[in-house]
C-alpha cells in the first residue's frame, strides 16, 4: 500500500500547487460559476486519478477500500494543518473563502474514499467468445 500513500501525496501536491498558482480564479465570490465548476470538475478528476490505478495495480475487494484510504490519508493529514494557516499557504485566495476551500477538500476526499467501494473495473475483461 506504500504506492497508494505516495500516489495520494502526489495528488495532494499537484492539487495544492495548482490552487497556490490559480486558486483565486476558482474560489471567488465574484464568479460563482467558476467556484461551482471547481466542485463539479473534481468528480471526473478523482475518478481519473483513482479508478484506472486500481485496475492497473489489479486491486480488488477490500484491498480497493484500503487503497482508497491510503490515497486520501496523506492529503487529509497535511490539509488539517494547511487549513490552520490557510492565508499563508494560499495568499492568492481570500481568507474569507477558506470555508469553501475546506468544503471542496471534504468533497474531494469523500470522493476518493467512495472509489474504494465502486466495483466497476476501469478496463473491461476480454469478452470475446469463440463459437467453437
Amino acid at each position: 500500500m506504500r504506492f497508494f500513500l505516495c500516489w495520494g501525496f502526489g495528488i495532494w501536491f499537484i492539487a495544492s500547487a495548482a490552487f497556490r498558482l490559480v486558486g483565486h480564479y476558482f474560489f471567488t465570490l465574484e464568479e460563482p460559476f467558476l467556484m461551482i465548476g471547481a466542485y463539479i470538475l473534481v468528480i471526473p478528476l478523482i475518478w481519473i486519478s483513482t479508478i484506472p490505478i486500481y485496475s492497473m495495480k489489479k486491486i480488488k475487494g477490500t484491498q480497493r477500500l484500503l487503497a482508497a484510504i491510503c490515497i486520501a490519508l496523506p492529503g487529509m493529514l497535511i490539509d488539517a494543518v494547511v487549513l490552520l494557516v490557510f492565508d499563508n499557504v494560499f495568499p492568492n485566495i481570500s481568507p474569507d473563502l477558506d470555508r469553501y476551500f475546506a468544503s471542496w477538500l471534504l468533497l474531494a476526499y469523500s470522493l476518493i474514499l467512495l472509489t474504494g467501494f465502486i466495483k466497476t473495473p476501469f478496463m473491461k475483461e476480454n469478452t470475446i467468445h469463440s463459437s467453437n
